[in-house]
């Protein structure tokens, strides 16, 4: 295990857990290729060996069909390792040290240790009462649950992550193990009526290698888009917390909700309200307990209110594309610096950087100062631009600023970031 740098805060936790739904979703992922794998391998075979009049392709097909059988009963178990996965954290009971710091977490339990480096972790909430833990995000789709004693011990660790509203967004599953496991269930009922329908096509093969092998396969086809649509739809809601607004991912929809458009988070029990202006009604999300509702429209309160901000400096409009393209724009801003027009504005660079960190500010003028900043050789550009990239939930501007650290911005960025275009929150 690596040795990290003196961690900036401790605690003693009673409890540590952890799940690997990414894990459960590859499981599933193998369950519908086990199932219905051999039955779509023996219709291609079947279809060629029709069109081109071999029989060897014909002995192939059923022999790969002779698999289906098999194969569907491998679907199911991988669809219960799966459910057992994904649903069942697996706890560490027993007083576990945590030491977190900037480097990373360590979690000690005896003389076994496990070390969490800070870059395999993607971000943090305080989920509160009436059993406080903090949740974290791991790359990979892990996450890991330690128990605090309230909100204020949470806080402090987070902080000593460097997961504070200010310095990362937070990305939030809310489904419920309950739910999950229906889901999964649901999903393995699908998948046995899609076995009797396609078992039912295969019973004869000398049908599907006479007549039309392709219809047959384009069945099969109907099928698989039936378990994709079905897995689509089973999957939990995900809400985005940024520094400049709130996305919230469901199977069919993105909706992205700039904080200037949000006049009120509430919630009701189990769920979050986030109440915006004009005549569209509020955005309602059901999360898996109440506490969570509660910890997701605290760090939205904190963070809207760190958007706010203050007035604008003077002149920072300067930073804005206007219309010209990525290759004008930065050498217009490299003119301004060469020239002392930002200075002559009443712009400093400090002024930049705070239109950098302007979370309120329209993204093209952050993306303006990004720029500029690269090229006037600010200390520690890339870094600084990169941490506000990490804050932000909307994925284009994260993208278009990530360009900007690596001075890459071209017209094939993001183009609603990089245009300055508002976009508008919508639901489909």
């Amino acid at each position: 295990m690596p040795a990290p740098t003196s961690p900036s805060f401790e605690l003693t936790s009673s409890r540590v857990a952890q799940r690997h739904p990414g894990l459960g979703r590859v499981l599933e992922s193998l369950a519908l290729i086990s199932s219905l794998g051999p039955l779509l391998a023996g219709a291609l075979a079947a279809f060629l060996g029709q069109k081109l009049a071999s029989p060897l392709f014909d002995q192939v097909a059923r022999d790969i069909l002779a698999w289906s059988g098999p194969g569907f009963l491998a679907g199911i178990f991988f669809v219960l390792v799966s459910m057992l996965v994904a649903s069942a954290p697996l706890t560490r009971r027993g007083t576990v040290r945590v030491a977190a710091g900037a480097t990373g977490l360590r979690l000690t339990r005896g003389a076994a240790a496990r070390w969490i480096p800070r870059a395999a972790i993607r971000s943090g909430l305080v989920v509160p009462k009436p059993r406080s833990h903090v949740a974290l995000e791991l790359r990979g789709g892990r996450q890991i649950e330690v128990q605090v004693e309230g909100e204020e011990e949470g806080a402090r660790l987070l902080a000593a992550l460097g997961l504070g509203p200010e310095a990362r967004r937070v990305a939030v599953s809310l489904g419920s193990a309950k739910r999950d496991r229906a889901a999964v269930w649901a999903r393995l009922l699908v998948y046995a009526l899609v076995f009797g329908f396609t078992s039912a096509l295969f019973e004869d093969l000398s049908v599907l290698v006479d007549r039309s092998a392709l219809m047959k396969a384009k069945h099969l086809a109907f099928y698989v888009l039936i378990i994709w649509l079905g897995r689509r739809i089973a999957r939990p809601a995900r809400i985005v917390v940024g520094s400049d607004g709130v996305l919230v991912e469901r199977p069919s929809s993105r909706t992205w909700l700039p904080y200037a458009v949000l006049t009120a988070i509430r919630t009701r029990g189990d769920r979050l309200l986030l109440v915006r202006q004009g005549d569209d009604g509020p955005v309602e999300l059901r999360a898996a307990e109440p506490g969570l509702a509660r910890a997701l429209a605290r760090r939205i309160r904190e963070a809207r209110k760190r958007a706010a901000g203050g007035a604008a400096p003077r002149g920072v409009e300067a930073l804005e594309r206007r219309g010209r393209d990525p290759a004008a724009w930065r050498e217009d801003l490299r003119k301004m610096l060469t020239a002392g027009d930002y200075r002559a504005a009443g712009l400093t660079l400090e002024d930049v950087r705070h239109a950098l960190d302007d979370a309120s500010a329209p993204p093209d003028r952050r993306i303006g100062a990004a720029l500029l900043l690269r090229i006037a050789g600010y200390p520690e550009a890339r870094d600084l631009i990169r941490v506000t990239a990490e804050a932000t939930a909307d994925d284009e501007l994260r993208a278009a600023l990530e360009r900007a650290a690596d001075d890459e911005l071209d017209e094939a960025s993001p183009s609603r970031a990089v245009h300055g275009a508002p976009r508008r929150a919508r639901v489909r």
